[in-house]
């Protein structure tokens, strides 16, 4: 199972607007060669997002034209996991959701979706 967003996908995040800090591990920039030519203690971290940092941002619910529409995760039977938002009393009311092999690309897909439109309240 996955549980860390890959550097552009972490990269993406700080660019609509999450803050580094908020990222739980650090890595190297191994694609940087100017910054492998550096001393290991002057190298660059880039921040890394993990799961929980991504359940942690994600608001866990969202008020749409009146509605509420909650965080829901679900396995369907076809081995893929579902991460969307549904109303609370209408399972197949949803205002958006992805379908994913992996439970962190669909919360990634989702948050990058509430954060384009607003629904992340950042500190």
């Amino acid at each position: 199972m996955k549980t860390q967003l890959t550097a552009e996908e972490s990269a993406k995040l700080i660019e609509l607007g999450v803050s580094p800090e908020r990222a739980s591990e650090r890595t190297f920039d191994l694609k940087d060669v100017n910054n492998l030519s550096k001393p290991l203690e002057r190298r660059e971290l880039l921040p890394i997002f993990t799961l929980a940092d991504i359940l942690d941002i994600l608001p866990k619910e969202i008020r749409h034209n009146g509605c509420t529409y909650k965080l829901n995760i679900d396995y369907p039977p076809i081995g893929m996991v579902a991460a969307r938002y549904n109303t609370e009393w209408d399972d197949l009311d949803s205002i958006k959701g992805y379908m994913c092999e992996e439970l962190i690309d669909a919360l990634y897909s989702l948050l990058v979706w509430c954060l384009e439109k607003g629904y992340v309240k950042l500190n």
